[in-house]
């Protein structure tokens, strides 16, 4: 029996996983990862320099060169990567096992919107990337591998549409994925953990009523897997 489309998105974020090992990164790395992240989300990316980062963790500046030798830039990639690569494999671990394809879009949208809500580091990845796009200060090789995730990410969406029975064009995802990266600005969440359940099934609901609306009568236009399951490492450009 051929897998599902569900399988097959699910087998391509696990293999866009395997391609990097994160497990040997030294306590010292992560937490000046952490640290950035932390400060540029809080303050904006351009307020993080080498000296300000190393007077949070009580370092000097050149000392942070030992583990990074590039600076800012290569503290900039590893740490969205290492985000991108966390993000997706809680995401996985959340999905994987659940037999219904409803029930499989609802995780897709509430680990998305406790996300965009509860963390401020997913709003300086879209900031990041989208102004990578206009800018272009990221490298080559790491824009495409976020690219890489994004298609991945939502392929998983597609994915459980399909298997819905809704024919969902890419516009259509990336509508739904539009309004669930805005969570943090519609939601006016309390801070209390009961609130931001019931913002994550608002979630859920706005995403089907507006995947229902979107869906189409004719076949998807998203692009196949292989037949082993898995995607190009670059993912496919939005049309």
């Amino acid at each position: 029996m051929s897998p599902s489309p569900r399988e097959q998105a699910n087998a391509a974020v696990l293999e866009f996983l395997s391609q990097r090992d994160w497990s040997t990164q030294t306590p010292a790395k992560k937490r000046i990862l952490l640290t950035f992240l932390r400060l540029a989300a809080a303050n904006g990316y351009n307020s993080v320099s080498m000296r300000t980062l190393g007077r949070e963790l009580g370092v000097r500046a050149p000392s942070l060169y030992s583990s990074f030798p590039q600076g800012k830039d290569q503290i900039t990639a590893d740490s969205l990567l290492w985000f991108t690569h966390g993000f997706a494999q809680e995401l996985l671990e959340r999905v994987q096992g659940i037999q219904c394809a409803d029930d499989y879009w609802a995780a897709l949208v509430r680990f998305h919107v406790t996300q965009q809500i509860g963390s401020p580091e997913p709003d300086l990845w879209n900031l990041l990337v989208a102004s990578d796009k206009v800018a272009g200060f990221l490298g080559e090789g790491l824009r495409e591998e976020l690219a890489c995730w994004q298609g991945l990410h939502e392929a998983m969406y597609a994915a459980a549409a399909e298997e819905m029975g809704l024919a969902v064009t890419r516009q259509a995802i990336q509508a739904i994925f539009a309004l669930l990266d805005r969570a943090a600005h519609w939601s006016a969440w309390d801070g209390t953990a009961a609130q931001l359940e019931n913002l994550a099934d608002r979630g859920v609901a706005l995403s089907r009523s507006l995947l229902v609306v979107s869906a189409g009568s004719g076949p998807g236009t998203w692009p196949e897997l292989s037949q082993h399951g898995t995607t190009p490492l670059i993912a496919p450009s939005i049309l």
